[in-house]
């Protein structure tokens, strides 16, 4: 009895150590969205860069973001219609592109018109106290599909709501899309999302 007692001693100190990487290899590769997503009842966000955005009433938060996106959040679709998705994107300081090359960007994620041309952009500067960000709108039919992926569904009569925050840390992009009425009623709360991460 004395010679086994260490024995089952190890095995157990063995055991335990097994569990416990297995506990920590587990933490290691669970998903961040998984890791982050909020409570039920509880409001989505999500940080990118130096901004912190809060959903607006009725958005939740996606369980898998884009690729190379800062997460995102949707919003269900009524009447059997398409919701929205909002995308979030931060490259780091001086990462990106610039302003003009975002919104040429964008504008290559809608086919070109009859006359082979990209849809047109409308502008809007949005001023909060000190700073400012730029909000587009294109409208059109929407390339769906992952930006890498030479394969795209043609979606007619979307729009997209396309923000540039500016920071020390760099843009941060913000891309909201779906169909095109949808996207109109939720600008007022897009708006409002923008000025509130600039608030915080």
């Amino acid at each position: 009895m004395i010679r086994i007692a260490p024995l089952f001693a190890g095995l157990a100190l063995v055991s335990a150590s097994s569990v416990m990487a297995q506990d920590t290899k587990d933490k290691e590769t669970k998903p961040a969205a998984e890791a982050a997503a909020p409570a039920a009842g509880a409001t989505a966000e999500l940080k990118a860069g130096s901004f912190t955005f809060k959903a607006p009433a009725g958005w939740k938060a996606k369980a898998e973001p884009r690729q190379m996106s800062a997460g995102g959040f949707t919003t269900a679709g009524k009447d059997g219609a398409a919701g929205l998705e909002a995308d979030f994107y931060h490259f780091g300081a001086g990462g990106g592109g610039g302003v003009d090359a975002n919104v040429t960007r964008w504008q290559r994620q809608f086919e070109p018109g009859e006359d082979g041309k990209a849809p047109e952009v409308a502008r809007e500067e949005l001023t909060f106290g000190e700073h400012k960000a730029l909000l587009v709108t294109i409208k059109g039919t929407f390339l769906s599909g992952p930006v890498m992926s030479p394969k795209k569904t043609p979606m007619p009569g979307y729009a997209m709501l396309g923000a540039i925050l500016g920071s020390k840390e760099g843009d941060v992009f913000v891309k909201v899309t779906g169909p095109e009425a949808t996207v109109e009623a939720a600008r007022a709360d897009v708006k409002k999302m923008i000025e509130a991460a600039y608030a915080k």
